[in-house]
């Protein structure tokens, strides 16, 4: 016999009463529920098939509601964006690219001779020794780091090159502008080639720069505070030079950081002239962006990162990021700067010495390895120059002899820009969750705030007021007598089928006689469906079976 619980005497814990909560809050929630079908499936007295087809209903509107709000997930994170053309041309602010002018033989013998006799071998009769190798830092970069290594193993550990600055080496030996030009025209006029050309120690060797970001000494490095800008009415859209040397020819926005990743548009020799037709092609992107994360938009405003390397250039540039991972790997790797960077402000980094030019050249490719630098998007303000037309005249085809010149000109005014805005935001996408999980579920907002009461707030409030109710569910549990078990070794049949009604003989007809005080009582034919098996608890725990016939 079940032992009976006093409600009284017995008290329930915590967690035992809020776990009844929570599933008297799930009955409540599925019977009063605002999502389409859920009701339906736990309301009592409905057929089973009848509710594992409300059951069946619900679940595929799930799944289907979640496979499309996945895809719209993977839409918003992938591809939020759309570029379009902006044909606004006249109010264009156009900035002439930056040229810049790499000779392939940077450096001038006089200095050069001058500086390894002076400098280095203090007078003595070896100077001609360090003469090849300072020619090689003229030109020194990620891709002729072996060539300098070699021409410095026969003094490598000399002490006379211990404490050698190579990038002062390198300034002292390079060719000046005077030598290199004779004369310039920006825009049809003539202008002076040594105060628009300015210096500059590059991942491409010694160069000078037209309209360059940055305007650098030896020891220091500023922004270039004259921009030289282009008018619609101006006569020529054009800069034409004329050489003393063979050089590579670079074009690339003024914005961006002459750098390893700038490959020359024309390699130039004095025998043959040359003209260089770009256009301008210019993306910017809307301020509505901004709500985007940097990896959605896949550009960066130009205010929104601050380069390490370059701490008082307030604009982020995509070279810029992608020089500053070449040094800060080049510190990690070898210790010290290359000599063709600037020196970075607040840091103690040495430049590095002829000592460390060997590990410079065995990490070389590591250090341009473009996939380790993944955090430097395109500037969200990007502009690229494409070579449309390019010309070459040789000196045999002209009567200009001695006078061949690069000319670099605009094909046409600008008049196509090209727009990155949004297409898929933040509203897009709720707005796109609502009304796929509202068609497959009927599920809104308030929904969700409703599950959320249920099976919270609602949940412990009941603990705190209705806790005589959660008390007598869990009495109502302990107290229920177990289920019956057929522990019955016999297959196909159980052991409590009902006794089979024992047959009526009817009596003779001489015995059936009626009293006249008798009324006749009127029967219901007898039905196998009209026995009832009555299991009777006693004392014995043994259980009989009476069978009875059914009187309506």
């Amino acid at each position: 016999m079940v032992e009976k619980i006093d409600p009284e005497r017995h008290g329930f814990s915590l967690g035992t009463l809020f776990r009844t909560s929570l599933l008297w809050q799930t009955k409540e929630f599925f019977n009063n529920s605002t999502l389409h079908g859920v009701r339906y499936i736990a309301e009592q007295g409905r057929p089973f098939a009848e509710r594992f087809m409300w059951f069946c209903f619900t679940a595929i509107g799930a799944v289907a509601a979640f496979i499309i709000i996945v895809s719209l997930w993977e839409k918003f994170q992938t591809n939020p964006t759309i570029t379009g053309l902006d044909t606004d041309f006249h109010n264009q602010h156009v900035i002439f690219p930056t040229i810049l002018i790499c000779p392939l033989e940077p450096y001038d013998l006089d200095k050069v001779k001058a500086f390894a006799e002076e400098k280095i071998s203090q007078f003595d009769s070896d100077y001609e020794l360090y003469e090849e190798f300072l020619k090689s830092l003229t030109s020194l970069s990620y891709g002729t780091f072996d060539e300098a290594v070699k021409k410095s193993e026969d003094f490598v550990n000399d002490r006379k090159t211990d404490e050698l600055s190579l990038r002062s080496a390198a300034f002292a030996s390079a060719i000046s502008c005077s030598d290199l030009f004779s004369f310039c025209e920006f825009r049809d006029d003539l202008i002076e080639c040594c105060n628009s050309f300015l210096p500059k120690y590059t991942e491409h060797g010694f160069c000078y720069a037209f309209n360059p970001r940055f305007q650098e000494t030896e020891d220091t490095i500023d922004l270039f505070k004259l921009q030289h800008e282009l008018l619609e009415t101006d006569r020529k859209w054009a800069i034409q030079l004329n050489l003393q040397r063979d050089a590579n020819i670079f074009v690339h926005a003024q914005s961006e950081i002459s750098g390893w990743d700038f490959r020359p548009q024309l390699e130039w020799h004095t025998t043959f002239s040359s003209d260089i037709l770009i256009t301008m092609k210019q993306t910017y992107t809307t301020e509505e962006a901004r709500q985007l994360s940097i990896g959605q938009r896949k550009c960066i405003f130009p205010n929104e990162v601050r380069i390490k390397s370059f701490p008082f250039d307030e604009d982020y540039t995509f070279t810029g990021c992608m020089m500053d991972c070449r040094i800060q790997k080049s510190i990690k790797l070898c210790h010290c700067l290359p000599p063709f960077y600037h020196s970075l402000p607040g840091s103690s980094t040495p430049y590095c010495k002829v000592k460390d030019l060997p590990c410079l050249s065995h990490y070389a490719s590591n250090i341009t390895q473009v996939m380790d630098c993944r955090q430097c998007e395109l500037s969200c303000l990007h502009t690229v120059y494409d070579v449309d037309k390019l010309t070459k005249v040789s000196d045999s085809e002209t009567t200009q002899e001695g006078n061949m010149y690069i000319n670099v000109e605009y094909l046409t005014w600008p008049i196509i820009r090209y727009k990155r805005e949004v297409l898929f935001g933040w509203v897009d996408l709720l707005v796109s969750f609502g009304g796929i999980a509202g068609l497959f579920l009927g599920f809104s907002l308030l929904s969700g705030v409703e599950i959320l009461y249920y099976f919270s707030l609602r949940a412990c409030c009941m603990i705190w007021k209705d806790r005589p109710v959660l008390e007598e569910v869990e009495l109502e549990k302990i107290n229920r007598p177990p289920e019956r078990v057929n522990l019955s070794l016999r297959i196909g049949k159980s052991n409590c089928e009902p006794v089979k009604p024992r047959e009526i003989k009817s009596a003779p007809a001489n015995t059936r006689r009626q009293r006249k005080h008798e009324i006749p009582l009127k029967t219901t034919p007898f039905k196998q469906s009209h026995i009832s098996v009555i299991h009777l608890n006693e004392t014995t725990t043994n259980e009989k079976s009476l069978n009875f016939r059914y009187l309506p």
